[in-house]
């Protein structure tokens, strides 16, 4: 956790312009808010009795959590006092080993802050709270309570004894307030202002954010007048997305936030957007096609426009964030089915097959490979089988290969599904090819009937002492979205030992079971919104 947060923090060091703590918080916070929201997630310190259960905590809790709380305690101490404790820490342990509680120690140390208490809890506890926030117009205060956050919507009391110290910092006109921290259930917060209000300044604390929906539509209104931060847009419309998938607040709420957000200016708020659409796609992936294809054009229509504007031509005078932001939109609405910029791929593939390799920027390879797949057919199919076996670099080559599960035709399914256990593509590399699958719900369908069937080839390839069987599994359960679904992944499971990657299944399983009640409370809610902005009948 510790390693993971210096790379962040030492990356923006050396390249400040490419102001990484702002995706900080759609990249590491995110996927571990994500995988903690679990029932079968872990805490960050975990005992381990067998050698087979260390792979399956090299995950976004040991890595990304870890240096959320890192972050969280870096910006309540404050960057200066925090550095001056990690340096204490290591005069004082140079040349020796150490326990976790040291470095609590030294930061305690130098801070005069009762650290070791803050890290405890949230280290050695499983989960984090969604914090509930009410006004109080009267008497100008908001009213906060934290209970446990699971993505599955049915925490049981017992499931919900830790209270964990929630730093709330509290965004006003007047700056930010670190100094306020929830350690009870709930209490009552003094507020400046009730015109301007966001707790959780920077989402550099570990939480979800509830607010009611007209404070929601306010902050939305707070973000057009630029009284947000890149890292505060991001954060709220991730909390609203994990919040309605949950059953905290309506999916057609989100989407009307995410529409909103049409003229937003910048990349990381755009990678959210986008990554929102995404999970409401993947949940809906198994519903009627007119609907699929409606959210599909509200993708279109959101995103088209701001991709036509930046455009895909990269120059050398184009920065870091730039390039990424042209590469992000390009791929969003080439797929979504935007004409120009799908004729763009097509266009770019045609000549980087014929032999001019520069027409084919590295940045938008992926996207343009999962376009030609997805709307093209055999010939693009073999040219990207080509790629694989003749490119020069293994970055080239994983990214045809990657993309090949894209192609969506039952005769292209089955051959990549067979060529990934073909002499041609590495042991460790079987997985590359089945990624796209999960894409489009004939790949999803038919990945699980291939692995049912080849079982016990696929055990003997990635013993469970590795980590690629569990992440396999995840791959080819993870994407269902019905009761039935899910019983017939229990039902294989159950006659047949999970040893080494029990954890992934669980953690599968529970993903699962998410979207199915998410489909359950708000397949309607869904549709009528769709109904109501003309993008169904």
């Amino acid at each position: 956790g510790f390693a993971t947060w210096m790379s962040w923090y030492s990356c923006n060091i050396f390249y400040p312009e490419w102001n990484v703590w702002q995706s900080y918080v759609t990249d590491n916070l995110q996927s571990a808010l994500g995988l903690d929201s679990l029932r079968s997630s872990h805490p960050i310190e975990v005992p381990v009795k067998r050698a087979d259960e260390i792979n399956q905590i090299f995950d976004a809790i040991s890595y990304s959590k870890g240096s959320c709380v890192i972050r969280m305690i870096s910006k309540y101490l404050g960057e200066d006092v925090f550095m001056e404790g990690i340096r204490r820490y290591l005069k004082k342990h140079a040349y020796g080993n150490t326990q976790t509680e040291d470095l609590w120690a030294a930061l305690s140390d130098a801070s005069g802050k009762d650290v070791e208490r803050v890290a405890d809890i949230w280290t050695k506890n499983i989960g984090f709270p969604v914090v509930t926030v009410t006004e109080n117009t009267k008497d100008s205060t908001i009213h906060v309570k934290q209970n446990r956050f699971l993505r599955t919507a049915d925490v049981k009391p017992e499931e919900d004894k830790t209270l964990f110290p929630v730093i709330l910092g509290l965004r006003t006109k007047d700056g930010i307030n670190e100094d306020l921290t929830l350690n009870d259930r709930e209490a009552n917060f003094k507020v400046p202002d009730l015109d301007f209000y966001k707790i959780n300044a920077d989402h550099s604390g570990i939480y979800r954010t509830s607010y009611t929906p007209q404070r929601l539509a306010k902050l939305g209104e707070n973000a057009k007048a630029g009284l947000l931060t890149v890292e505060d847009r991001a954060g709220m419309i991730a909390d609203a997305g994990a919040l309605s998938a949950a059953g905290y607040s309506k999916t057609s709420g989100l989407l009307s936030l995410v529409k909103s957000f049409d003229r937003e200016p910048d990349f990381v708020v755009w990678d959210e957007l986008t990554a929102r659409i995404g999970a409401i796609r993947s949940a809906w992936i198994f519903e009627s096609q007119d609907k699929k294809d409606a959210l599909r054009t509200f993708q279109r229509d959101l995103v088209a426009k701001k991709s036509h504007e930046l455009g895909w031509e990269f120059k050398p005078s184009d920065g870091h964030i730039e390039q990424q932001f042209k590469a992000l939109l390009f791929g969003a609405a080439a797929s979504a089915g935007d004409e120009k910029t799908k004729s763009a791929a097509f266009e770019m593939f045609e000549k980087f097959t014929a032999g001019d390799r520069s027409a084919l920027h590295p940045n938008l390879r992926s996207s343009v490979y999962a376009v030609v797949l997805r709307y093209g057919g055999a010939k693009e199919y073999d040219a990207l089988v080509h790629e694989y076996t003749t490119a020069a670099t293994s970055d080239e080559r994983n990214a045809a290969l990657r993309s090949l599960g894209r192609a969506q035709s039952p005769e292209l399914i089955q051959r990549t599904l067979a060529y990934s256990l073909s002499p041609q593509v590495k042991e460790q590399d079987v997985y590359l090819p089945l990624a796209g699958l999960r894409a489009h719900k004939e790949g999803i369908e038919a990945f699980w009937a291939w692995m049912k069937e080849n079982w016990e080839t696929l055990r003997k390839k990635m013993p469970p002492s590795f980590t690629l069987l569990g992440s396999t599994v995840s791959m080819a359960t993870s994407g269902f979205t019905k009761q039935d679904q899910l019983e017939d992944v229990e039902t294989f499971f159950k006659e047949r030992s999970t040893k080494g990657f029990d954890r992934n299944l669980a953690q599968s399983i529970d993903a699962v079971r998410a979207k199915i009640g998410w489909l359950e409370r708000d397949g309607k809610d869904v549709e009528d919104w769709l109904k109501s902005e003309k993008y169904l009948k």
